[in-house]
């Protein structure tokens, strides 16, 4: 199956008479939270090794649902997204498709940059921050933050600087409740300070913060799952003591 016909299957599920009820409807921003979802599961996929094939295809609805809606609106179809991504990746890789050079990752960064601010992606704006991403997630951004200030000579040496950082903005939110009179706005400033730290600590440990997060977040559900299963149902496991809870959750965590 070629891709005009996977096209010809998005137009049908779009069409208005024949078409199915959800699609229909749906819009650029009532897709975008299948979008993120997706994106999330095949990153899922890829660490786990399994259903990839499928996840990617998962993607590429996505891809093909905001193209046709483009298309319906008159202003481009998949085609033309394909062919705008193979035009874009010849231009950025002229040491492959042109001139058959082999560059050295610093030359390969300033040749990127270069492009990009032929292309008017990139500029000489005062502020080094004007690229940053604004509909991503908060710790993307972070990340992003961090990437930035690094490469302009402003970051620790090692992870133990944001890792120092870390137990001293820990502090400094034990303090801020604890002090008599504090207020929501600053024990937030604190705690915002704090997730900035382990941001920049994950950076540095080559990690990305958004996915350990989404793992912890899978971690959590998995085990709490096993721990209610303990109980014969959600009311005996609520009206259980702590005490038994605990006993209960560190068996788990061992397994």
């Amino acid at each position: 199956m070629n891709t005009r016909n996977i096209e010809k299957i998005i137009s049908k599920l779009r069409d208005p008479k024949a078409g199915c009820p959800w699609d229909i409807k749906q819009t650029h921003t009532t897709l975008l939270p299948y979008l993120i979802e997706e994106t999330y599961e095949l990153i899922d996929a890829l660490k786990n090794k399994a259903n990839i094939k499928e996840e990617l295809g998962d993607i590429l609805l996505q891809i093909l649902l905001h193209s046709k809606i483009e298309e319906e609106n008159g202003n481009f179809d998949f085609q033309d997204v394909v062919d705008t991504l193979s035009e874009k990746i010849i231009r950025r890789h002229p040491h492959v498709f042109k001139n058959k050079q082999k560059l050295t990752d610093k030359q390969l960064k300033k040749q990127w940059e270069e492009i990009k601010t032929k292309e008017g992606k990139l500029n000489n704006s005062n502020n080094p921050f004007y690229t940053v991403n604004k509909s991503q997630t908060s710790i993307l951004k972070a990340l992003e933050i961090g990437t930035i200030s690094r490469e302009l000579k402003f970051d620790w040496e090692d992870y133990k600087g944001p890792l120092n950082k870390v137990k001293e903005e820990i502090n400094e939110v034990i303090d801020e409740q604890e002090r008599n009179g504090s207020k929501l706005e600053k024990i937030e400033e604190e705690v915002g300070d704090l997730l900035f730290s382990i941001v920049n600590l994950a950076r540095h440990l080559k990690v990305n913060p958004d996915i350990a997060l989404e793992g912890a977040n899978n971690k959590f559900m998995k085990r709490f799952n096993l721990m209610i299963e303990e109980f014969d149902n959600k009311t005996e496991f609520i009206n259980s003591s702590n005490k038994t809870k605990e006993e209960i959750w560190n068996k788990i965590k061992k397994l």
